[in-house]
């Protein structure tokens, strides 16, 4: 359109002297239509240059057409099956897949970043499986008052001549448990929270290994790159700070009763985690930071008298007043003689299944000799 209407108008700028260079003079003319044709090209090369001018570079078309593609990108993140698109949450089952899962729909539904959607996704799976471990903290409480009785009837266990005996005692605890109403199945409750761990952390991670749109600035303070490792190792410390906190106050039951050796260990056994995972992701840390943070408070809250009355939950034993007269074991005779003792045990299981296993071969010897008729031919 522009390249018609400049040709219409230089034949009209030249048809115009022409004419008028025929009445006045011939000579005039011819002059007149040279600079006709020399403004009609200088024309046309302005007007070129004009729309090379209004035309976008090749840089300026690229970032618009990178912007309209990141603008759908995060168009499309806000709906569920985003993940499943870039090939996360291909399942229901998996424990990654389904953690992931499960943050798309807090993060879709709530509109929260993502780091909101970490903390939030922890803390409403941790409150579910909080009545479990009411359940193992009354358990525990529970097994600690009987803790002397318990451990006389293992030793007979492990010192029983033959199977019968091994059965006899295991019925006189088994006894034992039911007068005081302890049902051990309920300290499966920590158990239960290793798959969930393990999915929160390789979900995350892999979210993070894919450039999750909102990743890269999803997160908050120090740490806005949730893909990135933190610079500063502040999640890692943070994360070992509240991991001891809730050892030494009694684990996320609040119930368990530790040893002077064994909470030097808990003191400082999570210091090692921060080396082992400062090349991770921020996002898996905040997850390691907000797991730890609810477990002190869960530990606190079930340590509480208050609660534990109001709940009907045993009260926790008191530690074993340690005797000043006696030699404090440090960590490495604990270990020593903890495997000394796994070392004992397991020789005398297995010589009593081998005595077991013999005595069994001798029976069924007898019983296949017992069997055996010896007959005796007649004389003819």
């Amino acid at each position: 359109m522009l390249r018609s209407s400049i040709l219409r108008s230089s034949k009209a700028v030249r048809i115009q002297p022409l004419f008028l260079g025929a009445r006045l003079n011939p000579v005039n003319s011819r002059f007149n239509i040279q600079n006709v044709r020399y403004n009609s090209s200088s024309s046309a090369q302005q007007a070129a240059t004009e729309i090379q001018k209004s035309l976008p570079s090749f840089d300026q078309a690229a970032e618009v057409v990178s912007g309209t593609g990141s603008q759908i990108i995060g168009e499309a993140s806000q709906h569920i099956g985003y993940l499943q698109s870039i090939g996360l949450a291909k399942s229901w089952w998996w424990p990654p897949d389904l953690i992931q899962h499960v943050l798309e729909i807090v993060h879709v539904y709530t509109g929260l970043p993502w780091w909101a959607t970490i903390a939030l996704t922890t803390i409403s799976v941790r409150a579910c499986m909080f009545p479990l471990y009411v359940k193992s903290s009354d358990v525990m409480a529970r097994n600690a008052k009987i803790k002397p009785k318990l451990d006389d009837l293992q030793a007979q266990l492990y010192s029983a001549a033959d199977m019968a005996e091994s059965q006899l005692v295991m019925m006189k605890r088994k006894k034992l448990l039911q007068e005081h109403g302890i049902k051990n199945r309920y300290l499966m409750a920590p158990i239960l929270q290793l798959p969930i761990a393990i999915g929160f952390f390789a979900g995350l991670r892999g979210m993070a290994n894919a450039n999750v749109d909102g990743f890269q600035n999803g997160g908050i303070l120090w740490f806005q790159d949730l893909t990135a490792a933190d610079p500063y190792l502040g999640l890692q410390c943070l994360s070992a700070a509240v991991i001891m906190g809730f050892m030494r106050a009694g684990g996320e039951t609040g119930a368990q009763v530790w040893t002077p050796q064994v909470k030097k260990i808990l003191t400082y056994l999570p210091l090692i985690s921060i080396p082992a995972t400062m090349s991770l992701s921020s996002g898996v840390i905040l997850y390691f930071f907000v797991n730890g943070l609810f477990s002190v408070f869960q530990s606190y809250i079930l340590k509480n008298k208050s609660f534990r009355k109001y709940m009907n939950l045993a009260e926790i034993a008191p530690p074993k007043p340690v005797d000043p007269s006696q030699p404090q074991k440090g960590i490495r005779e604990t270990f020593k003689e903890h495997f000394e003792k796994t070392r004992k045990q397991a020789e005398k299981k297995a010589e009593t299944k081998a005595r077991e296993d013999k005595l069994k071969e001798l029976a069924d010897q007898k019983r296949k000799n017992a069997e055996i008729k010896i007959v005796r031919r007649g004389k003819k």
